[in-house]
């Protein structure tokens, strides 16, 4: 005969607290946040993502890098462009120390088998993703460590062979340790691919061409992806019913057409340009939508597997201003801007549409200032989400795109305005309260936009307002813990180059400092290089990479790009002037693309000082 089964007391009170405790985890939703975070902090649940977020510096601080930034302004004010040099040294290399330790702190989580990286340095999250690890954090590392780090690039070659290996012609992503690979389903694909190659791949080309295994590497899932299109349109088969990631691969094509004339690419952004100029557009009150319905011909609710974040539900069509929508208005940019300059046919049947497309985002969801909100409600026509914009020039660069395809100036008024009035705002809260990466981008908006757009105070905010950005970074490199920490090296090293106006020391060393201005009336680029230790080694100057990459024969702005400040013509000549000696030494550019031969001696000052004109 079996015993009748016993439960002391003891068990029984915690048997029943237990299911207490999952009543009210299941009813409450207080007590449901409070015990995950409970459990996140004995490490029993993976840990909320960004790890950590510094606060906005003060806008009323007071500090000693603002008092090298207003330095910098009187020295403009006095036309003492040597002095801007000087001082612009100190403010590259404090951006290119920043992005070297965030590079040296994500280069100790990436796997030294594989060379794969976590997209978040928990291990709770060891697992490469080809769109968040690959397209938001990989790539960015890889451009510091070409300049900040170059014996280190097999380490960062090996990262592409393995999961190459491991994915096949497209993405997918990988469990690190055992090397697991969980495949996408199509659609999936297609959009991890399209953030893996745009901000990813593409940006490693746009500054060093067709460099191997990062070229291939895009070429190869730009084919795999128009293999798998498959959403109707009267056009034809396009890519997504989504619109940022048509609009991203709108970009991949235009940029790889350019760069390899291959007319398949250009056939399929003409495709979804034709889809949305003269299908959706006219369709949607003259907006696009996140997601269409073609079969209906009306918009979609947010795709939960792609964007689940709260602020979405079923009942909301929306079109994101933000970068995630909003890179269709660039890919329809760069796509007219190449119609129109190769004088193709399509560019006259883009023109009207594309402009009437443009007047209305310039006036859909903007504040009584003048800045874009995030996105807008299509059924209201209000905006959806009331914060300010970040990636508000990457908006204006489709503007200005459009200006430059046109030889025109429909835009400047505009766009010289809102960067002025984004210029009166300090340690403002640009993306979900402080996080890093709302800095970042708002940072590289103004940043993409000064080459065509020289305004003083715009320069200014960049100068005072990156500081904010920086003093989020923690002593031990991260900046966030995640893989937009990826943006902030993007924009350290943007930054950076601005302050030595493209040139780069080569080897790098913390300890030498590069600083360049440019006298844009006389045409004349003063540098300054010194040294707390004796250095050897060259100075690089930067060509007009639109040309000598991309083969286009017009610089633009492009979003991830690197923007070209001094650049130098292969041919032509050019003297450079040492300041200390009055010796002038003529070069060509190509010359001094491959390199400045710079001798930092013993002596105290451990400086040189040269100024270099055209000849």
């Amino acid at each position: 005969m079996k015993r009748p089964l016993r439960i002391s007391p003891l068990l029984f009170l915690v048997l029943v607290s237990l299911v207490v405790l999952a009543i009210m985890i299941v009813t409450r939703p207080g007590f449901q946040s409070r015990s995950v975070a409970l459990l996140r902090q004995f490490n029993l649940l993976p840990p909320a993502l960004p790890l950590y977020i510094a606060p906005n510096a003060s806008a009323d601080r007071v500090t000693v890098r603002r008092a090298v930034v207003n330095s910098v302004y009187d020295a403009y004010g006095r036309a003492e462009y040597a002095q801007v040099a000087m001082l612009n040294a100190t403010l590259s290399q404090e951006a290119f120390q920043h992005a070297w330790l965030a590079l040296d702190a994500w280069k100790g989580l990436r796997d030294p088998a594989t060379g794969l990286l976590p997209y978040a340095a928990s291990p709770w999250y060891n697992i490469w993703s080809p769109d968040a690890a690959g397209g938001n954090l990989y790539a960015h590392l890889v451009i510091a460590s070409f300049y900040l780090a170059p014996a280190d690039r097999a380490g960062w070659e090996k990262t592409v062979f393995t999961e190459r290996a491991l994915c096949g012609g497209l993405t997918c992503e990988i469990e690190i340790r055992s090397k697991a690979v969980t495949k996408p389903d199509p659609d999936y694909a297609i959009k991890s691919a399209a953030e893996y190659s745009r901000d990813g791949l593409v940006s490693i080309v746009e500054r060093f061409g067709r460099q191997e295994p990062w070229y291939s590497r895009s070429i190869e899932l730009t084919d795999g992806v128009m293999d798998l299109a498959r959403v109707p349109s009267r056009a034809g088969p396009i890519l997504s019913n989504g619109t940022e990631i048509n609009g991203s691969w709108m970009q991949v094509l235009c940029r790889l057409y350019w760069i390899t004339r291959d007319e398949r690419y250009l056939q399929m952004a003409e495709r979804i340009a034709d889809t949305y100029l003269f299908e959706v557009i006219p369709a949607n009150r003259g907006l696009t939508a996140n997601y269409w319905d073609f079969k209906n011909a009306k918009p979609l609710p947010e795709d939960p597997r792609f964007r689940p974040a709260a602020e979405y539900n079923s009942g909301v069509f929306v079109f994101s201003l933000m970068d995630h929508g909003s890179e269709i208005v660039m890919g329809l940019s760069e796509l007219y801007l190449l119609e129109k300059v190769l004088d193709r046919p399509q560019a006259i049947r883009y023109r009207q549409p594309l402009q009437d497309f443009l007047d209305q985002v310039l006036q859909t969801g903007r504040t009584e200032e003048g800045l874009w909100m995030r996105s807008v409600d299509l059924t209201t026509g209000k905006p959806f989400n009331n914060q300010v914009l970040d990636t508000w020039g990457y908006l204006l660069a489709a503007f200005h795109t459009f200006d430059l395809a046109e030889g025109t100036s429909r835009y400047s008024s505009q766009i010289a305005e809102m960067m002025r009035t984004v210029a009166t705002k300090r340690s403002l809260d640009w993306e979900y309260g402080p996080q890093a990466d709302g800095y970042a981008d708002s940072l590289e908006s103004m940043l993409y936009l000064l080459p065509w757009f020289d305004i003083p105070e715009a320069r200014q905010w960049v100068d005072d307002e990156i500081e904010v950005l920086f003093l989020k970074q923690r002593a031990s490199g991260f900046v966030e813990g995640w893989y937009l920490d990826g943006n902030f090296v993007r924009t350290s090293l943007l930054y950076g180059f601005w302050k030595t106006q493209g040139l780069w020391s080569d080897p790098w060393s913390p300890r030498v400092r590069v600083g360049a201005a440019l006298d844009r009336d006389k045409d004349l680029l003063y540098i300054h290089i010194a040294g707390e230790e004796e250095w050897r080694g060259v100075l690089h100057f930067d060509l007009p990479r639109h040309q000598t990459i991309w083969n286009m024969p017009i610089e633009s702005p492009r979003v991830n790009g690197l923007p070209e400040w001094y650049v130098v013509e292969p041919t032509r000549i050019y003297r450079v002037t040492d300041l200390s000696t009055s010796i002038t030494t003529s070069y060509t550019g190509l010359d001094l693309a491959q390199g400045l031969p710079i001798v930092l001696g013993k002596s105290p000052q451990n400086t040189v000082r040269l100024v270099v004109s055209r000849q």
